[in-house]
């Protein structure tokens, strides 16, 4: 049974900031399965553009990383590797999670104007309109 990491936690594996957390961290990913919930990832990007400056293309390299590692399990892993891809080409990491989430459903509603002219570019198969 894997074990489940927090956002902070995440975090210290992916960014050495210099705390004694960094190496716990990296040891909780060497130890064996590890399990990322959505919360953690869509947590964990505001917190590496916010707090540590990264980029969209270093938080799309800092994910596929992780998604790279065998023993690393993600809640909804083709979701997430979607929504890194449709994060490359330009849409909002969070907003690209919300849509790959929702591609069963007949319709994706919302207010945000920009979401809907970017998911008709880098995500047509859901229709985006406004309620």
């Amino acid at each position: 049974m894997p074990s489940a990491v927090d956002t902070n936690v995440l975090v210290r594996f992916l960014v050495d900031d210099g705390s004694g957390q960094v190496a716990s961290a990296r040891n909780v990913f060497a130890g064996g399965r590890v399990f990322i919930p959505l919360s953690v990832l869509l947590e964990s990007e505001w917190v590496l553009r916010s707090n540590f400056g990264f980029s969209r293309t270093q938080i799309c390299d800092a994910f596929e990383l992780v998604l790279g590692i065998n023993s690393v399990l993600f809640q909804e892993e083709n979701v997430v590797a979607d929504a890194v891809a449709s994060c490359r080409l330009g849409m909002d990491f969070a907003d690209a999670l919300h849509l790959h989430s929702a591609a069963d459903c007949s319709t994706f509603y919302t207010f945000d104007r920009k979401l809907i002219r970017k998911a008709e570019r880098t995500f047509p198969a859901l229709p985006v309109r406004r309620p």
